[in-house]
Protein backbone atom coordinates (compact mmCIF):
# COMPACT_ATOMS: atom_id res chain seq x y z
CA UNK A 1 0.00 0.00 0.00
CA UNK A 2 1.28 3.47 -0.88
CA UNK A 3 1.29 6.08 1.87
CA UNK A 4 1.47 9.85 1.51
CA UNK A 5 4.95 11.08 2.40
CA UNK A 6 6.40 14.60 2.38
CA UNK A 7 10.13 15.36 2.34
CA UNK A 8 12.17 18.54 2.70
CA UNK A 9 15.49 19.06 0.91
CA UNK A 10 17.92 21.82 1.85
CA UNK A 11 19.45 22.86 -1.48
CA UNK A 12 22.51 24.94 -0.78
CA UNK A 13 23.34 28.10 -2.75
CA UNK A 14 24.70 27.93 -6.28
CA UNK A 15 22.88 24.77 -7.31
CA UNK A 16 21.32 23.62 -10.56
CA UNK A 17 18.08 21.67 -10.24
CA UNK A 18 16.53 19.88 -13.23
CA UNK A 19 12.83 19.06 -13.02
CA UNK A 20 11.11 16.70 -15.49
CA UNK A 21 7.56 15.41 -15.30
CA UNK A 22 5.34 12.92 -17.14
CA UNK A 23 8.00 10.87 -18.92
CA UNK A 24 5.34 8.16 -19.39
CA UNK A 25 7.62 5.23 -20.22
CA UNK A 26 9.67 7.10 -22.85
CA UNK A 27 13.14 6.21 -21.62
CA UNK A 28 14.89 7.11 -24.89
CA UNK A 29 13.33 10.56 -24.87
CA UNK A 30 14.37 11.07 -21.23
CA UNK A 31 17.97 10.09 -21.97
CA UNK A 32 18.00 12.42 -24.97
CA UNK A 33 16.80 15.32 -22.83
CA UNK A 34 19.31 14.68 -20.04
CA UNK A 35 22.11 14.57 -22.61
CA UNK A 36 20.89 17.78 -24.26
CA UNK A 37 20.96 19.71 -20.96
CA UNK A 38 24.30 18.18 -19.91
CA UNK A 39 22.97 16.58 -16.74
CA UNK A 40 25.73 15.62 -14.31
CA UNK A 41 26.02 14.35 -10.73
CA UNK A 42 26.47 17.88 -9.38
CA UNK A 43 22.89 18.62 -10.39
CA UNK A 44 19.75 17.96 -8.44
CA UNK A 45 17.30 15.94 -10.54
CA UNK A 46 13.59 15.72 -9.69
CA UNK A 47 11.26 13.43 -11.64
CA UNK A 48 7.86 14.89 -10.81
CA UNK A 49 5.69 11.78 -11.16
CA UNK A 50 4.12 9.73 -13.97
CA UNK A 51 7.31 8.18 -15.28
CA UNK A 52 5.35 4.96 -15.98
CA UNK A 53 2.46 4.00 -18.29
CA UNK A 54 1.33 5.26 -21.73
CA UNK A 55 4.60 4.34 -23.52
CA UNK A 56 6.39 1.10 -24.31
CA UNK A 57 9.53 1.49 -22.16
CA UNK A 58 8.02 1.33 -18.67
CA UNK A 59 10.43 -1.17 -17.12
CA UNK A 60 13.40 0.41 -18.88
CA UNK A 61 12.44 3.87 -17.58
CA UNK A 62 11.97 2.66 -14.01
CA UNK A 63 15.30 0.76 -13.99
CA UNK A 64 17.09 3.77 -15.48
CA UNK A 65 15.71 6.06 -12.79
CA UNK A 66 16.61 3.56 -10.07
CA UNK A 67 20.15 3.51 -11.41
CA UNK A 68 20.39 7.31 -11.45
CA UNK A 69 19.11 7.46 -7.87
CA UNK A 70 21.52 4.78 -6.65
CA UNK A 71 24.45 6.70 -8.14
CA UNK A 72 23.48 10.15 -6.90
CA UNK A 73 21.80 11.18 -3.65
CA UNK A 74 20.59 14.35 -5.38
CA UNK A 75 18.09 12.41 -7.50
CA UNK A 76 14.48 12.44 -6.26
CA UNK A 77 11.56 10.62 -7.86
CA UNK A 78 8.02 11.57 -6.86
CA UNK A 79 4.77 9.65 -6.98
CA UNK A 80 2.30 10.30 -9.77
CA UNK A 81 -1.20 9.02 -10.35
CA UNK A 82 0.05 6.48 -12.90
CA UNK A 83 2.43 4.89 -10.38
CA UNK A 84 -0.32 4.86 -7.75
CA UNK A 85 -2.83 3.26 -10.15
CA UNK A 86 -0.29 0.70 -11.36
CA UNK A 87 0.58 -0.41 -7.83
CA UNK A 88 -3.09 -0.63 -6.84
CA UNK A 89 -4.19 -2.57 -9.92
CA UNK A 90 -1.43 -5.14 -9.56
CA UNK A 91 -1.22 -5.45 -5.77
CA UNK A 92 -4.85 -5.49 -4.63
CA UNK A 93 -6.80 -8.69 -5.50
CA UNK A 94 -10.00 -6.64 -5.39
CA UNK A 95 -8.79 -4.87 -8.55
CA UNK A 96 -7.88 -7.94 -10.62
CA UNK A 97 -10.94 -7.69 -12.84
CA UNK A 98 -10.58 -3.91 -13.05
CA UNK A 99 -7.00 -4.36 -14.25
CA UNK A 100 -8.33 -6.33 -17.23
CA UNK A 101 -10.95 -3.67 -17.91
CA UNK A 102 -8.26 -0.98 -17.68
CA UNK A 103 -6.12 -2.76 -20.26
CA UNK A 104 -9.06 -3.26 -22.62
CA UNK A 105 -10.14 0.38 -22.26
CA UNK A 106 -6.80 2.03 -23.01
CA UNK A 107 -5.21 -0.74 -25.07
CA UNK A 108 -1.85 -0.64 -23.30
CA UNK A 109 -0.46 -0.09 -19.86
CA UNK A 110 3.30 0.23 -19.77
CA UNK A 111 4.69 -2.15 -17.17
CA UNK A 112 1.62 -4.41 -17.07
CA UNK A 113 1.67 -4.87 -20.85
CA UNK A 114 5.39 -5.62 -20.75
CA UNK A 115 4.83 -8.18 -17.99
CA UNK A 116 1.99 -9.85 -19.93
CA UNK A 117 4.19 -10.06 -23.02
CA UNK A 118 7.15 -11.53 -21.11
CA UNK A 119 4.97 -14.05 -19.24
CA UNK A 120 3.04 -14.94 -22.44
CA UNK A 121 -0.30 -14.52 -20.66
CA UNK A 122 -3.37 -15.03 -22.84
CA UNK A 123 -5.71 -12.30 -21.63
CA UNK A 124 -8.69 -14.00 -23.30
CA UNK A 125 -8.45 -17.28 -21.39
CA UNK A 126 -6.56 -16.69 -18.14
CA UNK A 127 -8.26 -16.18 -14.78
CA UNK A 128 -7.84 -12.50 -13.75
CA UNK A 129 -6.75 -13.37 -10.18
CA UNK A 130 -4.14 -15.82 -11.46
CA UNK A 131 -2.87 -13.35 -14.06
CA UNK A 132 -2.64 -10.60 -11.45
CA UNK A 133 -0.59 -12.87 -9.18
CA UNK A 134 1.84 -13.68 -11.99
CA UNK A 135 2.19 -10.03 -12.97
CA UNK A 136 2.63 -8.98 -9.32
CA UNK A 137 5.44 -11.49 -8.88
CA UNK A 138 7.15 -10.43 -12.11
CA UNK A 139 6.97 -6.74 -11.19
CA UNK A 140 7.67 -7.21 -7.46
CA UNK A 141 10.89 -5.18 -7.41
CA UNK A 142 9.29 -2.39 -9.47
CA UNK A 143 6.30 -2.24 -7.12
CA UNK A 144 8.56 -2.19 -4.07
CA UNK A 145 10.37 0.81 -5.54
CA UNK A 146 7.11 2.64 -6.28
CA UNK A 147 6.00 2.19 -2.65
CA UNK A 148 9.06 4.14 -1.48
CA UNK A 149 8.28 7.26 -3.53
CA UNK A 150 7.54 10.51 -1.69
CA UNK A 151 4.40 12.43 -2.60
CA UNK A 152 5.89 15.93 -2.32
CA UNK A 153 9.33 17.48 -2.09
CA UNK A 154 9.72 20.92 -0.52
CA UNK A 155 12.66 23.30 -0.50
CA UNK A 156 13.04 26.83 0.84
CA UNK A 157 11.75 28.29 -2.42
CA UNK A 158 9.70 25.53 -4.12
CA UNK A 159 7.21 22.75 -3.62
CA UNK A 160 7.26 19.88 -6.11
CA UNK A 161 4.15 17.71 -6.43
CA UNK A 162 2.67 15.80 -9.34
CA UNK A 163 -0.80 17.38 -9.63
CA UNK A 164 -1.27 20.05 -6.97
CA UNK A 165 -2.19 20.83 -3.39
CA UNK A 166 -5.46 21.82 -1.80
CA UNK A 167 -5.94 25.55 -1.20
CA UNK A 168 -5.46 25.47 2.58
CA UNK A 169 -2.72 26.40 5.02
CA UNK A 170 -2.41 22.84 6.30
CA UNK A 171 -1.91 21.52 2.74
CA UNK A 172 0.03 18.49 3.98
CA UNK A 173 -3.21 17.15 5.40
CA UNK A 174 -4.83 17.09 1.97
CA UNK A 175 -6.08 13.93 0.32
CA UNK A 176 -3.62 11.74 -1.54
CA UNK A 177 -5.85 12.01 -4.60
CA UNK A 178 -5.36 15.79 -4.59
CA UNK A 179 -1.57 15.50 -4.67
CA UNK A 180 -1.51 13.05 -7.57
CA UNK A 181 -4.60 13.65 -9.71
CA UNK A 182 -6.12 17.08 -9.00
CA UNK A 183 -7.38 18.70 -12.21
CA UNK A 184 -8.37 22.12 -10.90
CA UNK A 185 -5.06 23.27 -9.41
CA UNK A 186 -4.19 25.82 -12.12
CA UNK A 187 -7.63 27.37 -11.66
CA UNK A 188 -7.84 27.21 -7.85
CA UNK A 189 -4.26 28.12 -6.96
CA UNK A 190 -2.66 27.76 -3.51
CA UNK A 191 -1.79 29.74 -0.37
CA UNK A 192 1.97 29.22 -0.25
CA UNK A 193 4.49 32.01 -0.66
CA UNK A 194 6.59 29.91 -3.03
CA UNK A 195 6.30 28.35 -6.46
CA UNK A 196 4.44 25.04 -6.66
CA UNK A 197 5.79 22.96 -9.57
CA UNK A 198 3.45 20.40 -11.10
CA UNK A 199 2.91 18.12 -14.09
CA UNK A 200 -0.14 15.90 -14.64
CA UNK A 201 -2.10 18.03 -17.13
CA UNK A 202 -0.47 18.83 -20.50
CA UNK A 203 0.21 22.54 -20.75
CA UNK A 204 -1.40 22.71 -24.20
CA UNK A 205 -4.77 22.05 -22.53
CA UNK A 206 -4.69 25.56 -21.06
CA UNK A 207 -4.78 27.37 -24.42
CA UNK A 208 -8.03 27.96 -26.29
CA UNK A 209 -6.67 28.78 -29.74
CA UNK A 210 -3.20 27.30 -30.04
CA UNK A 211 -1.30 24.08 -29.49
CA UNK A 212 1.65 24.85 -27.22
CA UNK A 213 3.45 22.25 -25.12
CA UNK A 214 5.99 24.59 -23.52
CA UNK A 215 6.40 24.97 -19.76
CA UNK A 216 4.06 27.57 -18.26
CA UNK A 217 5.43 29.82 -15.51
CA UNK A 218 2.52 31.66 -13.89
CA UNK A 219 4.14 34.38 -11.80
CA UNK A 220 0.84 35.63 -10.37
CA UNK A 221 -0.37 32.27 -9.08
CA UNK A 222 3.19 31.02 -8.44
CA UNK A 223 2.50 27.80 -10.33
CA UNK A 224 4.85 26.19 -12.85
CA UNK A 225 3.33 23.54 -15.14
CA UNK A 226 5.69 21.09 -16.83
CA UNK A 227 3.77 18.41 -18.73
CA UNK A 228 4.55 18.57 -22.46
CA UNK A 229 2.11 15.79 -23.36
CA UNK A 230 4.61 12.96 -23.90
CA UNK A 231 2.77 9.65 -24.21
CA UNK A 232 -0.61 11.38 -24.20
CA UNK A 233 -0.73 13.66 -27.24
CA UNK A 234 0.23 13.21 -30.88
CA UNK A 235 1.97 16.60 -30.76
CA UNK A 236 4.13 16.49 -27.66
CA UNK A 237 7.50 17.20 -26.16
CA UNK A 238 9.38 16.26 -23.01
CA UNK A 239 10.15 19.37 -20.98
CA UNK A 240 12.85 20.19 -18.46
CA UNK A 241 12.71 23.12 -16.06
CA UNK A 242 16.21 24.13 -14.99
CA UNK A 243 16.39 26.10 -11.75
CA UNK A 244 19.58 28.01 -11.02
CA UNK A 245 19.66 28.66 -7.29
CA UNK A 246 21.81 31.37 -5.76
CA UNK A 247 22.29 32.63 -2.21
CA UNK A 248 19.04 34.60 -2.04
CA UNK A 249 17.55 34.30 -5.54
CA UNK A 250 16.97 31.95 -8.44
CA UNK A 251 16.18 31.99 -12.14
CA UNK A 252 14.78 29.56 -14.69
CA UNK A 253 15.70 28.04 -18.03
CA UNK A 254 13.46 25.74 -20.07
CA UNK A 255 14.54 23.02 -22.48
CA UNK A 256 12.70 20.27 -24.34
CA UNK A 257 13.12 17.44 -26.81
CA UNK A 258 10.65 16.80 -29.61
CA UNK A 259 11.99 14.09 -31.92
CA UNK A 260 10.10 14.91 -35.11
CA UNK A 261 11.60 14.63 -38.62
CA UNK A 262 12.71 17.86 -40.27
CA UNK A 263 11.30 18.94 -43.64
CA UNK A 264 12.14 21.88 -45.92
CA UNK A 265 9.82 24.07 -47.99
CA UNK A 266 10.39 23.68 -51.73
CA UNK A 267 8.25 26.70 -52.66
CA UNK A 268 6.73 29.80 -51.13
CA UNK A 269 3.36 28.97 -49.60
CA UNK A 270 0.99 31.84 -48.86
CA UNK A 271 -2.15 30.95 -46.88
CA UNK A 272 -4.78 33.02 -45.07
CA UNK A 273 -6.64 32.33 -41.84
CA UNK A 274 -10.02 33.85 -41.05
CA UNK A 275 -10.74 32.23 -37.68
CA UNK A 276 -8.37 29.96 -35.81
CA UNK A 277 -10.05 27.21 -33.79
CA UNK A 278 -8.64 24.39 -31.71
CA UNK A 279 -10.02 21.07 -30.53
CA UNK A 280 -8.49 19.65 -27.35
CA UNK A 281 -9.32 17.66 -24.23
CA UNK A 282 -12.01 17.35 -23.03
CA UNK A 283 -14.00 18.88 -25.91
CA UNK A 284 -13.51 16.30 -28.67
CA UNK A 285 -17.19 15.83 -29.62
CA UNK A 286 -18.16 17.33 -33.02
CA UNK A 287 -20.94 17.22 -35.60
CA UNK A 288 -20.06 16.81 -39.27
CA UNK A 289 -22.04 19.36 -41.27
CA UNK A 290 -20.58 18.63 -44.71
CA UNK A 291 -18.20 15.85 -45.71
CA UNK A 292 -15.55 16.68 -48.31
CA UNK A 293 -12.57 14.90 -49.87
CA UNK A 294 -9.82 16.25 -47.58
CA UNK A 295 -11.48 18.38 -44.90
CA UNK A 296 -15.03 18.22 -43.54
CA UNK A 297 -16.99 21.19 -42.28
CA UNK A 298 -17.67 20.45 -38.60
CA UNK A 299 -19.22 22.08 -35.56
CA UNK A 300 -17.58 21.60 -32.18
CA UNK A 301 -20.40 20.66 -29.81
CA UNK A 302 -19.13 22.39 -26.69
CA UNK A 303 -18.16 25.71 -28.28
CA UNK A 304 -20.42 25.89 -31.32
CA UNK A 305 -17.43 26.82 -33.51
CA UNK A 306 -17.75 25.79 -37.16
CA UNK A 307 -14.57 25.02 -39.08
CA UNK A 308 -12.81 22.46 -41.30
CA UNK A 309 -11.38 19.28 -39.75
CA UNK A 310 -9.08 16.89 -41.60
CA UNK A 311 -10.99 13.70 -42.33
CA UNK A 312 -8.30 11.45 -40.86
CA UNK A 313 -8.95 13.06 -37.46
CA UNK A 314 -12.62 12.03 -37.43
CA UNK A 315 -13.79 8.79 -35.80
CA UNK A 316 -16.90 7.30 -34.23
CA UNK A 317 -17.31 6.33 -30.57
CA UNK A 318 -20.60 5.23 -29.07
CA UNK A 319 -22.49 6.71 -32.00
CA UNK A 320 -20.78 10.10 -31.65
CA UNK A 321 -18.30 11.74 -34.01
CA UNK A 322 -15.13 12.79 -32.23
CA UNK A 323 -11.77 14.31 -33.05
CA UNK A 324 -8.82 11.94 -32.65
CA UNK A 325 -6.43 14.28 -30.82
CA UNK A 326 -5.44 17.91 -30.40
CA UNK A 327 -6.32 19.64 -33.63
CA UNK A 328 -6.05 23.15 -35.03
CA UNK A 329 -7.37 24.50 -38.33
CA UNK A 330 -4.48 26.95 -38.77
CA UNK A 331 -2.92 27.20 -42.26
CA UNK A 332 0.83 27.91 -42.21
CA UNK A 333 2.61 30.12 -44.72
CA UNK A 334 6.17 29.21 -45.70
CA UNK A 335 9.06 30.70 -47.60
CA UNK A 336 11.15 28.50 -49.82
CA UNK A 337 14.01 27.02 -47.78
CA UNK A 338 12.29 27.34 -44.39
CA UNK A 339 12.37 24.20 -42.27
CA UNK A 340 9.52 22.64 -40.31
CA UNK A 341 9.03 19.66 -38.02
CA UNK A 342 6.69 17.09 -39.55
CA UNK A 343 3.89 15.82 -37.33
CA UNK A 344 2.34 13.72 -40.09
CA UNK A 345 1.15 13.59 -43.69
CA UNK A 346 -2.58 13.13 -44.16
CA UNK A 347 -3.79 12.82 -47.72
CA UNK A 348 -2.32 15.70 -49.72
CA UNK A 349 -1.64 17.86 -46.64
CA UNK A 350 1.16 17.91 -44.09
CA UNK A 351 0.61 18.74 -40.42
CA UNK A 352 3.73 20.64 -39.37
CA UNK A 353 5.33 22.80 -36.72
CA UNK A 354 7.15 25.98 -37.73
CA UNK A 355 8.71 27.63 -34.70
CA UNK A 356 5.76 27.95 -32.33
CA UNK A 357 3.16 27.65 -35.09
CA UNK A 358 1.35 24.37 -35.72
CA UNK A 359 -0.88 23.87 -38.73
CA UNK A 360 -1.40 22.65 -42.27
CA UNK A 361 0.47 23.07 -45.56
CA UNK A 362 0.07 21.28 -48.90
CA UNK A 363 2.34 18.24 -48.67
CA UNK A 364 3.67 18.79 -52.20
CA UNK A 365 5.50 21.90 -51.00
CA UNK A 366 7.65 20.23 -48.32
CA UNK A 367 10.18 17.43 -48.52
CA UNK A 368 12.58 15.66 -46.08
CA UNK A 369 15.83 17.43 -45.32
Amino acid sequence: MIKTRHIFVDMKANYRCIVISDVHSHCDRLKMLLKQIHYCQDDYLIINGDFTEKGTQGIETLLFLQKLQSENDKVYILLGNCEYALETLVSDPAFAQQMFYYLQKIGKSGLITQAISHLKIDMHTVDPIMAQEQIREYLSSCLAFIRTLPTTLETKDFLFVHAGIEKRNDWKNGKTSSFIEMRSFQRDGHLLNKYVIVGHLPTSNFYESRIDNDIIIDQDKKIISLDGGTGVKMISQLNALIIHGYHDSYDFDCEYVQPLPRYIATNDVIQKNDHIYKIAWPFFAIDVLKKDKEFSLCQQKDTGHIFAVKNEFLYQRNGETRCLDDYINYRISLKKGETVALIGIYGSYAYVKKGKEIGWVPACFVQPL
